[in-house]
């Protein structure tokens, strides 16, 4: 009989491909996940701001608030021109303590768009405004 003293060299290979391919695949993952997780984040404090001026809209639209008392900076040029830039305090009256001014967050009262100003890849896309994450 043959006296077996240990693993061969072929199944010590075997294992480490067995444990490198277990670990890209688990690399993979964590790494798509994060990155739905992110825009998810993203996604519903844009949804969030949403409802909040959109009752402003409407208090506006009734004659109960004037345009002065609107959130935000309204933007007289760019990209967002006629949009209205949040500050952070904007952002902590409106319960999104978490959310940063430095990321700028666009509204516009009258179409109830919300945009993101530094946008958000998912999956090979880059979004800026809500109305373009709702349409995929």
């Amino acid at each position: 009989m043959k006296n077996n003293k240990g693993i061969t060299l072929i199944g010590l290979i075997i294992t480490v491909i067995i444990l490198v391919i277990i670990s890209a695949v688990t690399i993979s993952i964590s790494t798509n996940i994060a990155g739905l997780a992110e825009f998810e984040t993203i996604e519903t404090n844009l949804l969030l701001i949403q409802s909040k001026t959109k009752v402003m809209a409407d208090k506006k639209a009734i004659g109960e608030i004037t345009e002065e008392d609107l959130l935000g900076t309204k933007q007289t040029s760019g990209t967002y021109e006629g949009w209205y830039l949040l500050s952070q305090a904007n952002l902590d009256e409106m319960g999104l303590k978490e959310a940063k001014a430095e990321d700028e967050y666009y509204v516009n009262y009258e179409n109830d768009d919300i945009a993101y100003g530094t946008g958000i890849e998912y999956k090979g896309v880059k979004y800026y405004k809500l109305s373009e994450i709702k349409k995929d």
